[in-house]
């Protein structure tokens, strides 16, 4: 069902009670009207996370084994627990506009009426009288969006009372780019269970948003969107998400990755259509400089920043350091590639964006200390290992060589020519506002959130096998939720 709120207008930021009537004749008439966009982006059960219109399992949603047959898609009423269509609530992007709900419930009389004007005082509704009862004293329009002017009048008998309501219709477009921490890898809908309930042998079946690309509601900036909804009745908020695990710039962002026919900023322009983009949540890098491969030969090779990657995108260069540092130093480029795409300087399929339009890049968080503060280690990870990840990738003010004492107690400098976030910090250099608050509330914090942080972690350990495999070294759901709510900080700087 559709949630209506009865709050006063809100105009230029300040809560207002509603005007004085205009006109009042009779003791028995008065205007009292208000109005607030209709939420677009929905928790119908306030579970935390947003349900959407793309069905429900037909029993069991969030349990370990949720049924893998999908019932209740495109009703257009939004569910508890169900999934987004395509990543996106994609019956809101209407061309009409967006629904606006008018309330003269406070309102004195026998009958009232709205008509709505725009800013140039032109008449866009006049909608029909209605009887003035408490079954029928709320309305609901559909709007572009734009500035207008709200006029309720009420009648009893021949007397008339009405109010003048000024009023901006704000619909803010967030959209979602990037990589597994973007898509809430680890974190499909029902990990409760899986935390709760399950085991090394326990039988789990993730409930996915969208199952290829492992996108769960459940992400930090999904998250972010919901709460961004919150903030205001007076704006609404359209999640569209077309992140996925496994991306990286080139085979994600601008081109397409294994397993998808479109790159996301092709994919988010077919959803979106001309519909502009207001804030763009960002969270890509690290696979472009071999996160999994620095995770896999530091876990199989002793000394691992001096040993040659076996495997993955740094398997041809002769150190794992030289690799890291080398793909790190073209990240510049690359982002600057992002930047142009969204521009439409180089790219004829990225969505449009507004002209206020905000890009918010999100720095990956520390996972190298422990709830001391100090440096992990883990499982065959050394506190050495961590420490040359942390300066050579994390660190967004890294030191330019690290000492590397080796199992066989040499010490050995390793030049770091930059890092993953310091790359990501520079690019407020584009014209992005980079989420710096993942990082600090993890990185600078007397308390460390790393993966061997116990209780204090915001990241999963690594998972034997078993369909949550995935989830190893990406964020929990408290770490989601931290770093969801830097991005709701970025954010409401970015539409305030």
């Amino acid at each position: 069902m559709w949630r209506r709120s009865t709050l006063a207008i809100t105009f230029a930021g300040v809560l207002a009670l509603p005007l004085a009537p205009v006109v009042a004749a009779g003791p028995n008439v008065v205007a009292k009207g208000s109005w607030s966009m209709v939420e677009m982006t929905k928790d119908v059960n306030h579970d935390g996370v947003i349900d959407g219109d793309g069905g429900v399992p037909k029993s069991g949603a969030l349990s370990l084994t949720p049924s893998k047959q999908i019932v209740g898609t495109g009703n257009h009423i939004a569910q508890p627990n169900e999934r987004l269509i395509g990543g996106t609530l994609s019956w809101y992007l209407s061309p009409a506009g967006f629904p606006v709900s008018l309330n003269a419930c406070a309102s004195t009389g026998d009958s009232y009426q709205w008509t709505l004007r725009n800013s140039a005082h032109q008449v866009v509704a006049a909608l029909v009288k209605k009887p003035l009862t408490s079954k029928t004293c709320r309305t609901r329009v559909t709007l572009p969006e734009g500035d207008y002017t709200f006029t309720l009048n009420v009648w009893t008998g021949s007397h008339i009372s009405s109010i003048d309501l000024p009023a901006r219709v704000n619909n803010i477009v967030f959209l979602s780019l990037g990589d597994s921490y973007a898509s809430g890898e680890g974190n499909p809908r029902n990990v409760d269970a899986w935390i709760t309930q399950g085991g090394l042998f326990s039988t789990f079946t993730p409930y996915w948003d969208e199952s290829g690309c492992h996108r769960s509601v459940r992400g930090a900036p999904a998250l972010a969107a919901l709460a961004l909804e919150k903030v205001s009745p007076q704006t609404s908020v359209t999640l569209v998400d077309v992140s996925c695990s496994g991306a990286t710039i080139r085979q994600g962002i601008l081109g397409t990755q294994p397993g998808t026919s479109q790159s996301q900023v092709a994919l988010a322009k077919t959803i979106l259509g001309n519909q502009s983009v207001d804030v763009i949540s960002l969270s890509i890098g690290g696979n472009d400089v071999g996160f999994g491969s620095v995770l896999n030969s530091c876990f199989t090779t002793a000394n691992c920043p001096l040993a040659k990657p076996s495997a993955g995108p740094l398997q041809n260069y002769p150190t794992l350091n030289a690799g890291v540092s080398d793909q790190t130093t073209k990240l510049a480029n690359a982002y600057a590639d992002v930047a142009n795409c969204l521009a439409g300087k180089t790219c004829t399929n990225a969505p449009t964006l507004s002209p206020t339009a905000s890009v918010l890049p999100t720095l990956y968080p520390d996972i190298a200390r422990n709830s001391n503060g100090s440096i992990c280690s883990y499982l065959t990870m050394t506190q050495e290992d961590f420490s040359w990840a942390r300066s050579s990738m994390l660190n967004p003010a890294p030191p330019t060589s690290v000492t590397y004492r080796t199992s066989a107690q040499t010490s050995v400098a390793l030049p770091v020519s930059s890092s993953l976030n310091q790359q990501i910090s520079n690019t407020v250099n584009l014209g992005w506002k980079p989420v710096t608050a993942s990082w600090t509330r993890s990185g600078d914090s007397p308390i460390g959130h790393g993966i061997c942080a116990g209780s204090q972690s915001w990241v999963f350990g690594v998972q034997l096998g078993g369909s949550m495999v995935g989830a190893a070294f990406h964020p929990n759901p408290t770490g989601q939720t931290q770093i969801a709510a830097s991005i709701v900080e970025a954010a409401k700087l970015a539409t305030a």
